[in-house]
């Protein structure tokens, strides 16, 4: 998977990144590339419950709904996952100044509006009811220290990078693009709405992914919930259950049954692939033999037998 390096962000983009589509060259197996990159850029959980994210999300959930600044939710979305990956790395520099979670926020804000390619925000307007402002070089020097920290790769892999791939190979036909879409943009909504909730770093982006797709489906494809939640109870997920829960307790939806298919937990996601998290430990584990991930591709991978609509 080709991630930009350093001489793109420092000099302007090649290419504007989509959240749903984080390569900039074609992978010959996207998903399998996506799971097994989506260890390196998910969260850590004790990063996700630090006072200094919290603190620093709280400042980016006001830059984004600032009627007057309207920043992008997905600007705002791709700058939390920034914080938390940067904070999964180590320990921020001058952490105990109480100043030092809202430099992190603007600073990923900044990177995540240039990765976007979206209209620059003004630094100054979105630190107008601070005590005291940070200047332009601040900011900067401080974008430079996040982005060593993530190595240069910046095009995150998020939850909404498995969109398409569950909606293509798990969701029953027929396929009315106008339902895939209407099912996709609620789950979006949903991701959005759940990420700054500190139990969802628990669960890999694949799972929180299917996790509101389910949700979403249930609100709005019904007719095509059973065979849905069918073919997304075929793949191992890790904790599946338990994410669709957090995601309905904080957006306030129904959450989704999986049914007797899916009540066993396995400690391994979709695919075989990805990072694991215990609940003794935090630390990131890759698990699943080679025999569990074949097995595991030819269960999801394409799209699922008609045999499975039943």
């Amino acid at each position: 998977m080709d991630m930009p390096g350093k001489d793109e962000y420092v000099y302007g983009y090649e290419y504007e990144f989509d959240l749903e589509n984080p390569f900039t060259s074609p992978a010959d197996e996207p998903i399998a590339s996506l799971l097994d990159a989506e260890a390196h850029h998910a969260p850590s959980v004790s990063a996700a419950a630090s006072a200094v994210r919290r603190d620093a999300a709280r400042f980016i959930s006001k830059v984004r709904y600032d009627g007057e600044l309207a920043v992008h939710p997905r600007v705002a979305y791709l700058a939390l996952n920034y914080v938390d990956r940067f904070l999964s790395k180590g320990q921020l520099p001058f952490e105990r100044k109480p100043w030092a979670p809202r430099l992190l926020a603007i600073s990923c804000l900044s990177i995540a509006a240039k990765m976007q390619r979206v209209d620059a925000i003004s630094m100054d307007y979105i630190q107008r009811d601070e005590e005291f402002m940070f200047d332009a070089v601040t900011i900067q020097r401080m974008e430079r220290v996040v982005l060593g920290a993530l190595e240069w790769r910046a095009r995150s892999v998020t939850p909404l990078a498995f969109l398409g791939f569950f909606l293509s190979a798990c969701f029953p036909p027929p396929r009315h693009l106008a339902l895939l879409d209407a099912v996709k943009e609620r789950a979006v909504d949903l991701l959005l709405r759940a990420q700054p909730e500190v139990k969802m770093a628990e669960f890999s982006p694949s799972v929180v992914a299917a996790s509101a797709l389910l949700a979403a489906a249930g609100e709005i494809a019904v007719a095509h919930l059973p065979a849905f939640q069918a073919a997304v109870a075929a793949c191992p997920f890790e904790k599946l259950r338990e994410c669709g829960e957090v995601m309905a307790a904080v957006c306030g939806v129904v959450g989704v049954s999986l049914g007797p298919a899916a009540s066993a937990e396995t400690p391994v996601t979709v695919l075989g692939h990805g990072h694991y998290r215990s609940a003794s430990s935090e630390s990131d584990r890759t698990v699943g033999s080679a025999a569990n991930v074949a097995d595991a591709k030819k269960r999801c991978m394409g799209p699922p037998s008609q045999s499975q609509w039943g």
